[in-house]
């Protein structure tokens, strides 16, 4: 049976009250405007001045996780990670802060970090060439190792872990994967839900959550058509059986699959008919569903507040969107009127 107002509304109520800590690749999204054709030229190089404007920023990677958390309406989160003492780590400093973010174990690196930046210089025609801080940075293990200390000092506090995982050198590598998984090991009280773009074979005991593309690399397969329910299914229940946990496989506009040892769910997406923009609706469902389920929601539940919650996200042009209580209540009211 479908969820019913009244049910979200109950959810929401104890979701307020987790206490959640993220961990992984944590970024700023920078981005202004850009003119190219200016006509101005530096009087040092004589090279043409571009002119840029409107500079903002957000929370990328991980961070984005963390800002769909807060939009929910959780108070308490914990952040894990590194920053470089930069311009750009302070700006993440800041922006956690203006969501009411825990910093404390954020750790401010002085040498050889640059804090994580995708710079996104957007031109008349659309984006220009990015320019990326630290996507290749290189944490020692000494450094992980006091990181992965304060984390296991954290676990008994917590009700919910997100692990993420995105950069080409990540904070979580297999390795480091397999420190974690034994903290997780001693954390039976703690639900852990993890987005590893690379290593989803590599955790143990959590949640998984892949899209089709994910999927279909960590398969060595060509493709998976996310619009193919039954390949979908199929090469889901492979995965799952490979890996021995939980799995999420996101669908884009075609909704979510869960499995696991015994049982199959599928939610559809909620049918959207204008023009929507999917950049970081997997980030939405990640923390839709952890904090669904960390509340003591049933899977189904958990997986009907994250539809609902990226089909809020997806109407969100150009952005990384979030998702609010009565965001999501807009639209499951919308959609219960359309069913009708």
């Amino acid at each position: 049976m479908p969820i019913i107002r009244s049910e979200i509304e109950a959810i929401f109520q104890r979701i307020s009250n987790l206490r959640v800590g993220v961990i992984g690749d944590f970024a700023v999204d920078f981005y202004y405007d850009i003119n190219y054709q200016t006509g101005e030229f530096s009087v040092e190089t004589n090279k043409e001045v571009f002119w840029a404007s409107k500079p903002h920023s957000s929370l990328g990677g991980a961070g984005n996780v963390v800002n769909n958390l807060s939009a929910l309406g959780i108070k308490n989160i914990c952040i894990f990670g590194c920053i470089g003492n930069d311009i750009y780590g302070r700006e993440m400093q800041s922006l956690f802060h203006g969501i009411g973010a825990d910093t404390k174990y954020l750790k401010i690196l002085s040498t050889d970090w640059d804090t994580c930046t995708y710079t996104k210089p957007m031109a008349k025609d659309g984006e220009s060439n990015r320019l990326d801080f630290g996507t290749n940075n290189q944490l020692s293990d000494h450094l992980f190792n006091e990181l992965l200390d304060t984390l296991a000092q954290s676990l008994p506090e917590l009700d919910v872990l997100v692990i993420n995982q995105q950069f080409p050198n990540p904070l979580l590598n297999p390795q480091r994967i397999e420190q974690l998984n034994s903290l997780i090991a001693k954390s039976p009280n703690c639900l852990f839900v993890s987005d590893l773009r690379a290593y989803g074979y590599c955790i143990k005991n959590t949640i998984l959550k892949v899209n089709t593309e994910e999927m279909a690399r960590l398969l060595n397969v060509k493709e998976i058509d996310e619009a193919d329910e039954s390949a979908c299914v199929e090469h889901g229940k492979t995965l799952q059986n490979q890996i021995g946990d939980c799995l999420i496989v996101t669908r884009g506009e075609y909704g979510i699959l869960y499995l696991d040892k015994e049982e199959t769910q599928n939610v559809k997406a909620i049918p959207i008919s204008n023009e929507i923009d999917t950049v970081g609706a997997g980030d939405t469902v990640v923390a839709a569903f952890s904090a669904s389920r960390g509340a003591g929601a049933s899977i189904l539940q958990s997986l009907e507040i994250a539809n609902l919650a990226a089909a809020v996200t997806v109407q969100k042009l150009r952005q990384t969107g979030t998702a609010t209580l009565n965001e999501i209540l807009s639209v499951y009211q919308k959609n219960s009127t359309q069913n009708r």
